[in-house]
């Protein structure tokens, strides 16, 4: 497997789903979100829970129909809206969506909200976490962690 193909992959089907704005994808799991991603041999699979500003999933990327890479999630935005997290969000992990969710740090302003992202590893085995601050207040956080399973 080409590391490098499936990284550049996820990173693309990532900024096609969620980040974004697409249709969501008929979910396969009873009251989840889901969102699906296809190019060639790759496919990528997000799937959510979301509930009172709680959101656990899983992303799975597929190559010829066999997973190659996971990563499981947890987040909570219960101190902002769904609106304001989803417009927040969608910027960043678009403007940054080379260095998100991966193992890169990477801060940034968005007017009143500071989004930063925390991770480390590489496409093998990853960890992070993600945040968005209002001034010195916490108003978002998303675990993350991962890697390659083929």
């Amino acid at each position: 497997m080409d590391l490098k193909k499936l990284e550049k992959f996820l990173l693309h089907a990532r900024a096609q789903t969620y980040a974004g704005d697409s249709k969501k994808s008929d979910s396969l799991v009873p009251g989840s979100v889901q969102y699906d991603f296809n190019d060639g041999d790759f496919s990528y699979r997000d799937i959510y829970f979301i509930g009172n500003g709680i959101f656990p999933g899983l992303e799975t990327v597929y190559f010829k129909n066999k997973p190659v890479w996971s990563m499981s999630y947890f987040g909570d935005f219960s101190k902002m809206t769904e609106e304001q997290v989803d417009k927040m969000l969608r910027r960043a992990l678009q403007d940054l969506r080379d260095k998100t969710r991966i193992y890169n740090q990477v801060d940034k302003d968005y007017g009143e909200f500071k989004y930063a992202c925390y991770g480390s590893g590489s496409i093998n085995e990853l960890e992070g976490s993600e945040e968005i601050h209002v001034g010195k207040n916490r108003v978002f956080y998303f675990y993350y962690a991962g890697g390659f399973i083929a």
